[in-house]
């Protein structure tokens, strides 16, 4: 079985957290930092999307012309 998402992501955050105050870097240095990375995951998160979206749309179309394809064989 695998980890539960809700525990994946309290132990990346608790990762993250421990990276940061371990880091020795000044905040302001911080938060730029993780602006850019932040860009970053919105950016892969919205591609996800866009391709998640594509690829059911081609699965409904996909499942209907097999269903129009049934029917055709049905009245056969």
């Amino acid at each position: 079985m695998s980890k539960p998402i809700t525990v994946l992501k309290e132990e990346f955050v608790e990762a993250l957290v421990k990276l940061v105050n371990g880091s020795g870097l000044p905040m302001f240095v911080i938060e730029s930092v993780l602006k850019d990375i932040i860009a970053e995951v919105h950016a892969g998160a919205q591609h996800q999307y866009e391709m998640d979206k594509k690829n059911y749309e081609e699965s409904k179309q996909l499942e209907t012309l097999q269903e129009l394809e049934a029917l055709k064989e049905e009245e056969a």
